[in-house]
């Protein structure tokens, strides 16, 4: 349909991507502005977003500014004002890079008025048919987010061979980490097990007893970091009394947080956007997933020995549920497999 109402561009110099959503979705489509970028590299790139900002976890913080003029963060803005700071803007192309879960009514409506701001655009698809989970989630694997936004740029002739995520760590953040590290004896010679025990919804979380039982067994052969939100810190309580834990919880902005990834061997991670971050700064991570999403859409590319863990055989697999009152899928992902899993990495000793 979009092919009805917008014409092609050749050259266009300035660009319009809407792209919204947390941390996660955030950090999957830097490889797709990238090459946008990449693709018209004399163009102007801004960026339409409506989520970050404030706690520091937008696209204003985790993407470099070499990749883009501006970001317009529409949170708050009335849908007036932004019609008519859009229209002003005199775009050539928007680019819409929607969520995986857009249902065909809302993107019509985004095409519809894109189209009003600009006569060149691309990106209203549908990704996910919201009937048939059960059956979708026991018998399709579906590409993860990094990968379904650059293969439809790809079929569009975007130059997408070999983009990496990047994020913007900047020497500061990396000097409040190395002055944290030194403080709580944290050195180059140590291993680092990086936990993410927290998540945004409480049916992504791991079971805190579970990851007491791993945080226990390697307490003697690691450092393990805590890493997440102030809200996490609740979770972390039963984690204290634990040799070797340090507890940065509610401690560090998202990009400090980024850097002490990077200087981890290994993450242990719900879903959630530390474990996007994780796998992006090429630390080995171990994500664990819940059976409520269909399975592959979030998951860390197949790469850089990330491991995946989630329960395949529950009756309410793909329930797309925002209440949970059980969460068996997660507390059927035995500790005992995560430890055997770190060992073998490690060719520790069982």
């Amino acid at each position: 349909m979009h092919k009805v109402l917008f014409k092609s561009i050749k050259n266009p110099k300035k660009i319009l991507i809407f792209r919204t959503g947390s941390i996660g979705d955030s950090i999957c489509a830097i490889p797709s502005i990238i090459a946008v970028g990449r693709t018209f590299p004399e163009a102007s790139v801004d960026i339409l977003t409506n989520a970050g900002k404030e706690n520091l976890v937008g696209l204003f913080y985790l993407l470099n500014p070499k990749h883009y003029r501006k970001i317009i963060d529409y949170y708050g803005v009335s849908k007036r004002e932004l019609f008519k700071l859009l229209r002003k803007e005199k775009y050539d192309l928007v680019i819409q890079l929607p969520q995986v879960d857009a249902s065909f009514t809302s993107l019509c409506r985004d095409m519809l008025v894109y189209r009003c701001i600009c006569s060149s655009g691309i990106g209203w698809f549908v990704s996910q048919l919201r009937l048939f989970t059960k059956t979708q989630s026991k018998y399709l694997i579906f590409p993860n987010e990094n990968s379904r936004l650059l293969g439809y740029l790809r079929e569009n002739r975007f130059l997408t061979d070999g983009v990496e995520a990047e994020l913007n760590i900047q020497q500061e953040d990396k000097d409040v980490v190395n002055s944290l590290f030194r403080e709580e004896n944290i050195n180059g010679t140590d291993k680092k097990l990086c936990m993410v025990i927290g998540a945004k919804r409480p049916q992504n979380r791991w079971p805190i007893e579970y990851f007491v039982k791993v945080a226990e067994y390697f307490s003697l052969k690691f450092k393990i970091i805590l890493i997440g939100g102030s809200e996490d810190s609740k979770l972390a309580k039963p984690l204290l009394h634990i040799p070797n834990l340090i507890n940065f919880c509610g401690k560090l902005t998202p990009m400090q947080s980024a850097a002490v990834l990077s200087l981890c061997d290994i993450t242990l991670s719900n879903d959630t956007g530390p474990m996007h971050m994780s796998y992006t700064v090429g630390t080995p991570t171990i994500a664990l997933f819940s059976s409520r999403d269909l399975p592959g859409k979030w998951y860390p590319p197949e790469k850089n020995n990330n491991y995946i863990f989630r329960t395949n055989n529950v009756k309410c697999q793909g329930c797309l549920s925002e209440t949970c009152n059980d969460n068996i899928c997660m507390k059927a992902i035995m500790p005992e497999k995560i430890i055997a899993v770190i060992n073998n990495y490690f060719n520790l000793a069982q």
